[in-house]
Formats: structure tokens, C-alpha cells, sequence
């Protein structure tokens, strides 16, 4: 059957033939079918000579001024433990079955959005990017093209919808992933079947004369993401996304583009310093989906990276992929925990700040605010809680101060011929429990969590700074 492109998603006929297309049995529980609902107005969109195409200046100044994001693989493949959408490339015929049958299991009923929503608030962060749709192509929106979808599972509820409430109301910005891929489609529509691989928008295979209509079906999710899900702040395509991205900004020409648009390196961090939007995509374990039992990143590591990626200009997206029931793993909850301790005492100098003149010396790492003249000087300190700190880079003026944030009072320093030098201690030691598993908390072990006093950076504040000789921008 070839389905001829459409400008509209509204139209009942395209939405009933992209249903046929897209929608399979497997996995989805019977239902008895929907009347037809009335005919929304179009989505009004801007003329394609109108189109800026590229991201809001200002809209990306905030996208950097955050710093950092939650980011969240959830889907019916939890239930298995397995990766999210992968194991489906290069599968036989039976396993794909099974693993799209997933979806007729899949119901969370301890999913509480609110208190994920809280969690990210209490570890710092200032947006979250959920997965709308991944690779595997369910849809955990609740979309009028497909019934491949969150509610058609026995959850039945729009989690997408959920989740953008939850979080919104608690002051972050909200971002949906979505894969430009689709595994499903090219399974039902017999595009190698058995021998599922991601294809490209600018290539007429694998889809050939199927390929607008394509385009059209993801056209359609993306005019529902971002007219159905109130303030959307930012849209994460994972793969080729031209004709998608431009289609985003005439729905909405403010909405932020991340991937797509700017750098997002993965499991890595780029060695130097950028002054350009970028973010690094960084796991709590070393899956992106729920894993039972998986070994979980020591928190310090997490720490440190955050204080790398902002030193040299990015964001850092820490992902967790929560249980089948809807739950955070108790491993992950306690790294979100951690890093909100840490946020608390120092996030200042993470959040709304810009590389300085260079990126390091040494083990003490830079950030400045957007503000000239507030410089953070990051690193750890020894067994004793000290540090006496010589920073090149860095000279005084008269009206220099320096401070350990979260403690009273200001460091003695001077100005020396060979840089500015502080002397750092702190007069509190932080201290975490040895933690027993708990009957709830299966996953907890009974080892001592990460006394990251010791093993984390602190963060030394120093105003009035100015760029020494030689190191400036």
C-alpha cells in the first residue's frame, strides 16, 4: 500500500492508513475500536521562507546557563532488563516477536512522576529530556498515528504527559528524545526483515516510494510533541533529522534543538574547551535501559565529570533508566542523592557559567560566570581537608575576595610573583554511612557508600578576578 505525503496530521484519513501501516497486534491488548473523533484545526504553521534555521540565540544561552540534565530510557524492553532498541538489529524473526510482545506486559504501577520530578530537583538539575519514542518505535505518548503506544499497554495512561507536568512544576525545563529511526516500521513494512538497521532520511533506500509517507508519520509525532505537552523547551533527535528539524522549528520556532543541532558527544568528553552550545550524554551505569543488578559510576566519578564538562564549556545529560514498575533503581536514587549533597554546597559554580581563560591547571579546574569578574577554582583536597592552591591564570584586584562555598567566612590569600595563591581548608568534614540493603531495596549492597568528602572536588569562589598576563581571552 503507498501512502501519499500529507502537509497535516489533523486529517482523519492519513491518521487511519498510518495506523494501518504502522500499528501491529503483537503486543498490544485488545481493544475495542475507538469512534472516530472530530477533525482538530491544523496545526498552524510558518511559512517555509519564514523558518530560522537554527537554534533561538536566547533560548540557547538558557540551554548553557542550566548546565545540567536528567535524561530517562524507559520503554516495555525494562521488563527483560535488556538494552533499549538494539538487541532488535541484526535479530532473528522470533526475537523481535517477543520483544515487541513486551508492550502487551508492560504496566508501572508504581510510577510516581512526581517524585522522579523531585529527585531531579534535589540533584541539581534544571531540565530532563525524556525518550518519546526510541529506536524500537513505541511511542510512550499517547500519538493518534500508531497504536503502538503507552496507552494501549495495560498502563494505559500517557506517561509522556505525565512526566512533562511533573517536572514543570517543579521549575525544570522539559525536552523529549525522539528517534528519527524506526525499527518497527521497517519490521511491518518488510524492509529486512529479521535484519533491522536505522535508516537515513536522505537516502531513498530502504523506503523508496514509502519514504514520505514516512516522513509524514514522524512529522505528525513531532507536531503532537510540541502542540499537546504544553512548553516544550528542547527536542533531542537521535539520528538523521534534517527534514525533521526544520519541520520542528515551523511548529514552534523557538524550540531548542540538542542533538540535531549541536555537539552530543556519548560516554565521552571532548578534550577541550568550547565556547558553542554542546552536551555530553553520560550514563549512571553502563547501559542506557534498566539493567538488574548493574554497576553504578562511584558518585565522585559523576562529580568530576560534571566539573570537566562545565570547565570546558558543555552540558552534562546524566541518564537512569528506571525499573519495570516505575520505580528509580535504589543505586541511582543514591547517586541523584549525592550529587544533589554536592549541588548543594557548590552547584553556584556549575550553573550559569562559562569557561575562563583556560580550562585547568593541573587537577584545579575553571569556570567563570557569564559576569566577568567571579572566577571558581574546583579540585580536591588532601586527607587533612586542605589545599594550598598557586593559580597562574588568575590575578587579583583591589577588590578581591576569595571563599569556600558552603562554608562562612573567606580564605587567606595573597598575590605572589608566580600567580595567585589561596590557601584552602575546611572546617567541616562530611561523612556517609555504611548502608545495609533494605527489604524494599533488593538492588542496595551492604558496602560503605562513597565518602566523597574526600574524593569529590570543592569549590573556591574568588571575586574581583581578572585574567593574569599571558592568559587572556
Amino acid at each position: 500500500m503507498t501512502l501519499a505525503p500529507s502537509p497535516r496530521i489533523c486529517r482523519p484519513i492519513l491518521a487511519a492508513l498510518l495506523t494501518a501501516a504502522v500499528a501491529l497486534s503483537v503486543g498490544c491488548p485488545a481493544k475495542a475500536p475507538e469512534p472516530a473523533a472530530a477533525e482538530k484545526p491544523a496545526v498552524p504553521l510558518l511559512a517555509e521562507d519564514a523558518v530560522r534555521l537554527s537554534n533561538d540565540p536566547a533560548k540557547t544561552e538558557i540551554f548553557r546557563d542550566a548546565g545540567l540534565g536528567l535524561f530517562i530510557h524507559w520503554g516495555p524492553n525494562s521488563q527483560m532488563g535488556t538494552e533499549i532498541s538494539w538487541p532488535l538489529y541484526n535479530a532473528s524473526e522470533d526475537y523481535i516477536r517477543k520483544y515487541y510482545a513486551l508492550a502487551g506486559t508492560f504496566d508501572p504501577t508504581a510510577f510516581d512522576p512526581g517524585e522522579w520530578a523531585r529527585l531531579a530537583k534535589l540533584a541539581g538539575m534544571e531540565y530532563v529530556v525524556f525518550t518519546a519514542k526510541h529506536h524500537d518505535g513505541f511511542c510512550m505518548f499517547d500519538t493518534a498515528l500508531s497504536d503502538f503506544k503507552i496507552t494501549r499497554t495495560p498502563y494505559g495512561r500517557d506517561i509522556a504527559a505525565m512526566v512533562a507536568e511533573a517536572f514543570r512544576k517543579e521549575g525544570l525545563l522539559v525536552g523529549f528524545y525522539y528517534s528519527p529511526g524506526d525499527f518497527r516500521y521497517q519490521w511491518e513494512t518488510g524492509r529486512r526483515t529479521g535484519h533491522i538497521y536505522e535508516p537515513g532520511f536522505d537516502s531513498p533506500a530502504p523506503f523508496g516510494p514509502k519514504q514520505a509517507s514516512f516522513l509524514d508519520y514522524e512529522r505528525g509525532h513531532i507536531e503532537e510533541l510540541l502542540t499537546n505537552y504544553g512548553d516544550v523547551f528542547m527536542l533531542w533527535f537521535d539520528g538523521k533529522c534534517e527534514p525533521l528539524k526544520k519541520h520542528s522549528w515551523r511548529v514552534r520556532q523557538d524550540v531548542f534543538i540538542a542533538r540535531g543541532e549541536i555537539p552530543t558527544p556519548e560516554q565521552e568528553i571532548p578534550g577541550q574547551a568550547d565556547d558553542r552550545a554542546w552536551e555530553s550524554c553520560l550514563t549512571t551505569s553502563y547501559q542506557w535501559s534498566y539493567l538488574p543488578g548493574a554497576v553504578v559510576r562511584p558518585s565522585s566519578e559523576i562529580i568530576e565529570n560534571l566539573v570537566h564538562i562545565r570547565a570546558r564549556g558543555g552540558n552534562m545529560l546524566l541518564n537512569i533508566g528506571p525499573r519495570p514498575d516505575g520505580r528509580i533503581a535504589p543505586a541511582d536514587e543514591d547517586v541523584l542523592r549525592d550529587l544533589g549533597l554536592w549541588m548543594m554546597l557548590y552547584g553556584e559554580a556549575v550553573r550559569g557559567v562559562r569557561p575562563w581563560s583556560v580550562t585547568n591547571e593541573g587537577d584545579v579546574w575553571f569556570t567563570q560566570k557569564r559576569a566577568e569578574g567571579t572566577v571558581y577554582a574546583m579540585t580536591r583536597l588532601d586527607e587533612r581537608n586542605s589545599q594550598t592552591l598557586l593559580l597562574k591564570s588568575v590575578a587579583s584586584t583591589p577588590g578581591t575576595k576569595v571563599a569556600l562555598l558552603g562554608q562562612e567566612g573567606d580564605l587567606a590569600w595573597e598575590q605572589t610573583p608566580g600567580g595567585l595563591k589561596i590557601v584552602v581548608t575546611r572546617k567541616q568534614t562530611i561523612r556517609l554511612v555504611k548502608a545495609k540493603p533494605a527489604a524494599d531495596r533488593p538492588e542496595s549492597t551492604d558496602i560503605q557508600r562513597l565518602t566523597w568528602g574526600l574524593e569529590a572536588p570543592v569549590a573556591v569562589k574568588i571575586t574581583g578576578a581578572a585574567p593574569a598576563a599571558g592568559f587572556g581571552k
